[in-house]
């Protein structure tokens, strides 16, 4: 466990948030359920290639290198939300094999889609133990900060169990922004009812959760699984960093005592 900012100032906190992909959900359980839908491609179309080259293919199109989602293209003005970058996706891995997808091929990978991830996405051990912790103390608001769709949320968290253990859910398509921008936060502290420096967020994207809850004057403790230690003096705007969510209790509790 890395602490990089100290403050002499006791802060009373009001709301802790957690983002969701790679922070509480297991990024490896992710990959199972993309794998899984890439055979289902592979099956249904016939096509002739590796499941394991067509799910590099499909996650580039998605995410970065630490399965954080891509930032949305600058030249497009609207919201998109996460479903039409997945749509944009299962186009462009067609089209490398001359294939243009039917209605009734965008309504098939749909159902796909949610049913793979339904059967393989798990939570990380530790996120109980987190969560029941913090539910110890009443005062305390516990939300999510996450840029997912909110159908694709409610149905997962409902499955996993935890829809009903969190105060508040802030999705970047109910905002129609995603992080780090400052509206998504914004929603989320309003409905905590809390300012920032009264809120601590924890997070796996240091782009995304550490640098926009910054801007917010949150606590930020940043889960780093992939930067690599003689790579962090131009990421030092976390005030902690760790590399397991199994480290962040130590933190909270030495933060909230």
């Amino acid at each position: 466990m890395e602490k990089i900012n100290y403050s002499e100032e006791k802060t009373k906190f009001k709301a802790i948030f957690f983002d969701f992909g790679g922070t509480l959900m297991d990024t490896e359980s992710d990959n199972f359920a993309h794998l899984a839908m890439m055979k289902d491609i592979i099956h249904k179309f016939k096509l002739t290639i590796p499941v394991e080259d067509l799910v590099a293919k499909y996650n580039s199109l998605i995410f970065t290198k630490e399965m954080t989602l891509l930032d949305p293209d600058p030249l497009v003005q609207c919201f998109n939300p996460l479903r039409e970058s997945t749509k944009k996706a299962f186009i462009r891995l067609l089209s490398e094999f001359r294939i243009t997808p039917s209605s009734e091929d965008f309504s098939w990978f749909e159902k796909i889609y949610l049913k793979r991830h339904l059967e393989f996405i798990k939570l990380f051990p530790e996120t109980f133990t987190l969560i029941n912790w913090i539910r110890k103390n009443p005062s305390l608001h516990l939300g999510i900060i996450s840029d997912i769709d909110h159908d694709y949320m409610d149905f997962q968290f409902k499955a996993l169990g935890i829809r009903d253990l969190f105060d508040s859910i802030t999705t970047s398509e109910e905002v129609k922004a995603y992080k780090p921008k400052k509206q998504i936060f914004q929603t989320a502290l309003y409905k905590a009812g809390c300012k920032g420096k009264e809120a601590i967020i924890i997070g796996d994207s240091y782009t995304k959760d550490i640098q926009g809850g910054k801007k917010m004057l949150m606590t930020t403790i940043w889960i780093n699984k992939f930067q690599a230690k003689n790579n962090l003096e131009s990421k030092d705007e976390a005030d902690y960093t760790v590399h397991h969510l199994k480290e962040v209790l130590p933190i909270l509790q030495q933060l909230l005592k």
